[in-house]
Formats: structure tokens, sequence, C-alpha cells
């Protein structure tokens, strides 16, 4: 014959369960490093140094003040990265040297040599840099989180007076692209 099975008094449960649901949502809010913020008018990113991983320039996207820039995110592994970047690419073979062109890598695992592998193997133009962290969270601190959400396909346009916009999700063609930047620039 068993004992009786042991059940809990309901105020232990009751415990148990809101320590449990504490903890739970105590991870849910805690600060990670790209967590929403408001978006705020810094412009720090503007002047933070890149390397162009192809040529070993070092520039910024102040360095290109007086021309309209296209200036996106992306990681190597993201595919919707990638059929932006071929996009990004058509425009500037279109417009040439009346935009400057300059993709970040922000996934902080990879390096330059892959980075310029990709580059060759898709064709693509313009200035590419790994995207060091301070610019990286200047960025998010400017334009929100979604600047480091490479499935959204993030693309910011820069016009000459200093203006600069984050456009909307998702991969935009080089048509959209060229007709934003002939009506906002």
């Amino acid at each position: 014959m068993k004992g009786p099975a042991f059940r809990p008094p309901i105020v232990l449960t009751i415990l148990l369960l809101t320590t449990c649901c504490t903890l739970f949502l105590a991870g849910c809010i805690g600060t990670a490093p790209y967590q929403a913020r408001e978006v705020g008018s810094g412009d720090a990113w503007k002047t933070i140094e890149l390397r162009d991983v192809q040529t070993g320039e070092v520039f910024s996207v102040a360095s290109f003040s007086g021309t309209p820039v296209i200036l996106y995110t992306f990681t190597i592994s993201c595919p919707i990265c990638t059929l932006q970047q071929k996009e990004i690419s058509a425009i500037k073979r279109e417009l040439g040297d009346s935009i400057a062109v300059i993709g970040l890598d922000i996934d902080p695992k990879e390096e330059a040599a892959a980075l310029k592998d990709h580059i060759r193997r898709n064709g693509f133009s313009g200035y590419y840099a790994i995207s060091p962290p301070g610019m990286t969270q200047s960025l998010v601190d400017r334009f929100g989180p979604r600047v480091v959400t490479p499935a959204s396909a993030p693309v910011m346009v820069i016009c000459p007076g200093g203006d600069a916009r984050l456009l909307e999700t998702g991969i935009k063609t080089s048509a959209q692209l060229s007709s934003l930047i002939r009506a906002v620039c």
C-alpha cells in the first residue's frame, strides 16, 4: 500500500510561482546592449573613423558631406542583406560618383577577409567596413534598434545638408532608392 501523495500547501505553491515569474520577467527587462531606446538626434556616428576593407582607406560618413550617402548595415550570412546589397550596388553603378555607398558589417565575429570575399563574390560597389562597436551603438542611439536588425534590410539616406533618415523595413529596389534620393536630397 502506498502512502498519501505529498501536496504542498497552497501558500507555498503561490510563493514558488510568484518567485519564478519574477525571475523570468527580470530577465526580459534587463539592459541588453541594443535594447529599444527613444530614437535620438546624436550625430557621433557621422564622424567615427572607418577602414575600407578593400583599400585600407580611412573614412567617415562626414567625409562625403556634399554628396548623398546610402549607409546600410548587414551581416555576411544574411540572405536578405545580400539582396539589398545587390540593389544598392545597382544604384551605385547607375549614379556613379554622384552618391556614396557605405556598407557596415555589424557582426562582431566577422573578419575583414571574409567581408572582402563576400564583396568580390557578389560584385558589390562602394565602401565596406567592419562596424566598430562605438559606431554600431551610435547608430542604435540615433535610429533605434531596427538599424541592427539585418533581416529588416536597414538602409539610411544622408542628404548633403546632413539630414539623415532610416528607410522603411524590407528590400528597397534600386529604382525606389533612386527616386527617394532625388525626392529628398
